[in-house]
């Protein structure tokens, strides 16, 4: 930053009309000081040399801070409009991250479908069992509605059935496919053109081998591969980022510089190779300044996909023409403004450099008035009165610049709260979404249907509903436990060899099991309330269920699966990456994020000892009373100290929480020390 600020000094000047007007002001007070200092010296032949001395001194110092006060409404406005944009930049790439992390593992888990693992054992299948494998695939794509397309080859690139009726694919020659069945590894990520989605500029495609087995040397069928909607997924992070109608365009590109998405394809294009030094910097693109600011994807849980970034380009033109807030943000926090530790050291000391060099303009003119009148030197008051006026003036200009400074920081802690606030409960959402998403896919896995139709459930039905259960739990960890139970509510088997004493245990109203055992319909889910539970060693969280129905009558539920979600290290996570950071990377002092319910129940906490689930928050109500997808920032004194506190009402993704009749309002709550 300081570096751009040094290079850039004139540009960044030039493109800052606040700046532009208080260096204006300065520079035109110590034009007119010149002049006045010059009238002094011609007027002075009955004066003593010393008033002179200390009015150069007093213009001396003036100078100096002048050019400390521009340098630091620079470097402020700078670094408020890198913080707005650079979350932005980050935001977009992690969410990504994040996103095609689930994905790593719904693809391993699919290819061991047994379904699909029958259908690649049949040399020549039929029409029929070719459409009962696609509406499985179907049933999946409607859950995990990220997918555009699920493609299920044999190991010669021919295609067995597919999802997409608009592709006219029968065989691929995508080296990707020689790629997958020569790897050792879980999965293949691929990002570029392919003829596996011909009518698709580029494809994100994560395929998989389809074995006979589960066994390191089973024969291998075919392939599996899931093609994730990538530009819908995108355009949506960038949507809702760009959503309050800020400059800029916010790209992600891949590890050689290649834009492969962009916001604004008007003004850069895709394919586009852009090359910014460092992290913050000034580029020329298309005959025009932009200021850039490029992030890496910090990872998610070890995984960082294929090495792209996210990039946010600001015309400098228009990067800080913005309406200034100062009178109502000072009006509305004036008792907190003075007090607040969030302002920078050099503001105060520059206020107090600008009162003492006033003082010392007042010393020397009284000292200038009683010099004169024994001189009987009447030609130097006229001097003296304009030394007065300086003094006045620079009072005046020092106090509204620093004004400017102190909104500016204000205000861009402020817009940050907000910011991340609404970061908190969106990653929430997503997160919860692949969980109202596992419960429902897992509950359609045929092993479960079979075994639970059997008139007599035998030691080895359950002893395979228990295998498949710990497989699938090996695969999805952020559950403690998964566990089938019958028609009855009685738990049959789970995954957690340590919770086999909750095997015979009936379900009860609160666990959500008793609902989707009611509802026999694939898309139907059922969540507990954020409770206390046994099956959580007496903690807080959802249990996620879902019904699991007869393989020849899906209209007759045979009995259900519960999740078990490990709330309380994937909340605090949560909450714990989106606090504000210093630039080493560590939590800024103080500060601490939460998730509570519209009836002020805290859900979880990160950097805060003594808040945990459970709890009650008490803050006014007026922030528990936001509309779905709200989000506001104020001052506020909770536990006497000063906060700027960010707060957002979640949305839902999706489908989740917006066209699938599950409501559970939850609302993030940012603190941030002021």
């Amino acid at each position: 930053m300081q570096t751009l600020l040094k290079t850039n000094k004139a540009k960044l000047l030039s493109a800052m009309p606040v700046v532009k007007k208080y260096d204006s002001r300065l520079g035109a007070l110590n034009d007119w000081w010149g002049k006045i200092e010059l009238i002094g010296k011609i007027n002075s032949r009955n004066m003593v040399s010393t008033i002179l001395d200390d009015m150069g001194l007093a213009k001396g110092k003036f100078g100096e801070l002048q050019q400390k006060l521009t340098q630091n409404l620079l470097l402020e406005n700078l670094q408020k409009l890198v913080l707005d944009n650079a979350s932005k930049a980050q935001v977009a790439i992690d969410l990504l991250i994040r996103n095609l992390f689930e994905r790593t593992a719904d693809v391993g888990f699919l290819a061991t479908d047994d379904d699909i693992r029958r259908f690649l054992a049949v040399d020549q299948p039929t029409a029929e069992q070719v459409r009962f494998i696609e509406n499985r695939l179907q049933e999946y794509v409607k859950k995990y509605s990220v997918y555009g397309e699920i493609i299920v080859l044999d190991t010669q690139g021919y295609v067995k059935a597919h999802l997409d009726k608009q592709n006219s694919i029968n065989h691929s020659a995508d080296p990707l496919l020689k790629e997958t069945l020569a790897t050792d590894k879980d999965y293949v990520e691929t990002f570029r053109y392919s003829d596996l989605q011909a009518a698709h500029r580029h494809a994100l495609i994560y395929s998989c081998k389809i074995t006979e087995t589960q066994q390191s040397n089973a024969k291998v069928l075919g392939i599996l591969c899931l093609c994730f909607r990538f530009d819908d997924e995108i355009n949506g992070i960038f949507a809702n980022l760009l959503s309050q109608g800020r400059l800029g365009v916010l790209t992600v590109q891949d590890a050689d510089g290649e834009v492969i998405a962009s916001s604004d394809e008007n003004v850069v294009r895709i394919q586009t190779k852009l090359y910014a030094k460092g992290e913050v910097g000034l580029m020329a693109y298309q005959s025009q300044d932009y200021i850039v600011i490029t992030c890496q994807a910090q990872g998610y849980q070890g995984y960082f996909g294929l090495g792209w970034r996210g990039q946010m380009l600001i015309p400098l033109v228009e990067a800080f023409n913005r309406e200034e807030t100062a009178g109502s943000l000072r009006a509305d926090y004036a008792g907190m403004l003075e007090q607040a530790c969030a302002f920078p050291k050099e503001l105060r000391e520059i206020r107090q450099a600008a009162v003492d060099i006033n003082a010392d303009l007042g010393l020397l003119v009284l000292n200038g008035q009683i010099v004169s009148a024994r001189k009987k030197a009447a030609e130097f008051m006229p001097v003296l009165e304009a030394i007065k006026q300086i003094g006045s003036d620079i009072a005046q200009i020092f106090a509204d610049s620093v004004n400017s400074l102190e909104t500016t920081v204000l205000s861009s802690y402020l817009d940050n709260a907000r910011f991340l606030a609404a970061l908190a409960v969106d990653i929430m959402d997503r997160n919860l979404y692949e969980r109202a998403n596992d419960c429902r896919w897992w509950a359609m896995t045929s092993v479960f249907r079979r075994n639970l139709a059997h008139t007599e459930i035998s030691e080895e039905d359950i002893n395979q509903i228990s295998n498949t259960l710990q497989y699938i739990n090996l695969l999805y960890t952020v559950y403690t436990n998964i566990y089938v139970y019958d028609q009855h509510g009685e738990v049959l088997a789970v995954s957690n060899a340590d919770e086999r004493a909750r095997i015979g245990t009936t379900m009860d109203e609160t666990t959500g099991a008793v609902e989707v055992l009611k509802n026999s319909h694939s898309q139907h889910y059922g969540v507990s309330a954020f409770i206390k539970t046994d099956f959580y060693q007496q903690r807080y969280t959802y249990l996620y269920n879902a019904a699991i129905t007869d393989l020849g009558n899906a209209g007759k539920v045979l009995g259900g699966i519960g999740l078990v979600f490990d709330s309380e290290p994937q909340f605090t996570a949560m909450l714990a990456d989106v606090l504000p950071r210093d630039t080493v990377g560590d939590i800024q002092p103080g500060s601490f994020a939460l998730f509570a319910d519209r009836k002020k129940t805290i859900l979880a906490a990160a950097n805060h000892p003594e808040l945990k689930a459970g709890d009650t928050l008490n803050l006014d109500k007026r922030f528990f009373e936001l509309k779905n997808g709200q989000r506001v920032s104020n001052v506020v004194q909770y536990c006497g100290i000063n906060y700027v506190l960010g707060v957002a009402a979640s949305q839902g993704y999706r489908e989740y929480k917006t066209c699938d009749d599950y409501k559970n309002d939850i609302l993030a709550f940012i603190f941030i020390p002021f």
